[in-house]
């Protein structure tokens, strides 16, 4: 029987170091450079030889206007010289010193006739193909060509003598070897002081790239080391680019994984802790079944009242992680007039009790952004409270106004009131009141209320004094951000 395979380890899978994005950064930077350098380099030699190529010719055309000089002042006129053309080739070669790396050659009828006394860096006159070329030649023609001593840039030009059947050619010859070795130690020179930068930039953009994903390393380690038990951990926020909002973000979306986290520990805690004991009571009910049916009765009137009480708990702790949410507001636009009447209606049917309406309506602003149904429920939940607390026909009073930057919605009653240092704690899980004020169901009433508040980004308040009444005060924004509605002005 063969083994199971081992299992494979958790994490994140392997990744080749050439793939990160520091690399992949700093090589994108390194290639830019190089392309930006090799575009240089490349237009600055063309450029260059370009520019020597241009006084090459301004000089072999300056040569050429001295030809034409000379040969015009030889003939001293219209009639040719005497000898035709083979006498002015001998002429003006005999009279003409070259400059350094330069030659004249002569063709007549194809072929090659006589050349400059000094002696140039590479005999022409034997290049065949050069030759002809340049016999080829009905006007005058530049062009380049290679030599023994290297590159070589020429101009080939007809020329005829009257009277003279023989077709010769003047080719002047300057050698460029030695400039365009000059233009390549300059390119050479240039191409290692950018591989030079290139390695700089390198050094460089290899420092700037850490620090640059420094903060997204730090929300790698972060995201790795988070769990549901540790989920406290928070990214420096120090600069406000995109990886700064970047860490903003997680660090919103890790405040919305703690309130999860600590609403479903919550709740597990409230299940847990709350029902343990109605369940006990339950069994312990259901294993001892009297046999007399009077007793029985009562067993299951227990049993009953008990499934009854876990069941409403269990609707409360519901209501309750919901309330704490993000996504549980499902805000629109609301009248306060007719919110505060609705309410007033529905508490009315509560208890018997003097329901007053106490509403100071603001013609300028009557309109906020909330959630009908969760704002009319904590305001019933408050006046059912204000009915458990309060004696029969006893003075309750519902209203609200609409202040400057917010809405004020309370509940008012005559009940017993509450202890100062108890006004805090009611707000609570499980919180009572040494009177038992805010005991409504499980005691979760008043906790729901303030995370109805605290949803619509508002706050509960308690203002009472024992033997004085209490009134609980909702403040919340005119308007109300929600995951699925945003801001809204009304």
């Amino acid at each position: 029987m063969t083994e199971p395979a081992p299992p494979k380890p958790v994490g994140m899978p392997w990744r080749h170091p050439l793939r990160s994005i520091r690399v992949r950064l700093l090589g994108r930077m390194l290639v830019l450079v190089g392309l930006t350098l090799a575009s240089l380099t490349g237009a600055e030699s063309i450029i260059f030889t370009a520019r020597l190529n241009e006084r090459v010719d301004s000089e072999l055309a300056h040569d050429i206007k001295a030809f034409r000089d000379f040969a015009t002042a030889t003939s001293g006129g219209p009639s040719p010289p005497r000898g035709g053309l083979r006498t002015l080739f001998v002429a003006y070669l005999e009279g003409y010193i070259p400059e350094h790396g330069q030659t004249l050659i002569t063709l007549v009828d194809g072929k090659p006739y006589r050349r400059s006394g000094e002696d140039p860096p590479a005999r022409l006159d034997t290049d065949r193909a050069l030759m002809a070329r340049a016999a080829a030649v009905r006007a005058p023609s530049y062009g380049d060509t290679n030599s023994p001593a290297g590159s070589v840039r020429f101009v080939a030009v007809p020329v005829t003598v009257a009277g003279d059947s023989a077709r010769g050619v003047l080719v002047i010859a300057t050698f460029t070897q030695h400039e365009r070795d000059n233009i390549n130690d300059s390119i050479r020179t240039q191409t290692y002081l950018g591989l030079g930068a290139m390695l700089l930039s390198a050094c460089v953009g290899w420092i700037f790239a850490s620090r640059i994903v420094a903060p997204l390393r730090l929300l790698r380690d972060t995201a790795r080391s988070i769990h549901e038990s540790a989920i406290t951990r928070r990214l420096p926020v120090q600069d406000r680019d995109e990886i700064g909002q970047l860490a903003g973000t997680f660090n919103d979306m890790l405040d919305r994984l703690d309130d999860a986290f600590t609403t479903k520990r919550q709740f597990m805690n409230d299940v847990g802790h709350e029902l343990r004991t109605p369940i006990t009571i339950v069994l312990s009910r259901l294993e001892t079944i009297p046999d007399d049916p009077a007793d029985r009765a009562r067993t299951v009137a227990v049993i009953t009242d008990e499934l009854h009480r876990m069941h409403r708990m269990a609707e409360e702790l519901l209501m309750l992680a919901k309330a704490r949410r993000p996504d549980a507001l499902r805000p629109e636009d609301l009248s306060l007039s007719e919110l505060i009447e609705e309410v007033y209606v529905k508490a009315a049917a509560l208890a018997e009790r003097r329901w007053l309406l106490d509403f100071a309506e603001n013609p300028h602003r009557d309109t906020l952004h909330a959630d009908r149904q969760l704002l009319t429920q904590a305001m019933i939940q408050l006046a059912q409270n204000a009915a458990q607390h309060t004696e029969e026909r006893g003075r309750i009073w519902i209203g609200g106004r609409a202040g400057h930057d917010r809405v004020e919605l309370w509940v008012r009653d005559t009940g017993p009131g509450i202890p100062l240092a108890d006004q805090q704690r009611i707000f609570e899980r499980f919180a009572r009141a040494k009177e038992s004020r805010g005991r409504t169901g499980a005691g979760l009433g008043l906790a729901i209320v303030k995370a109805i508040a605290e949803a619509h980004h508002g706050e509960i308040h308690v203002d009472s004094a024992p033997g004085h009444g209490a009134i609980f005060t909702l403040r919340i924004p005119y308007v109300t951000h929600a995951l699925d509605g945003g801001p809204q002005e009304p």
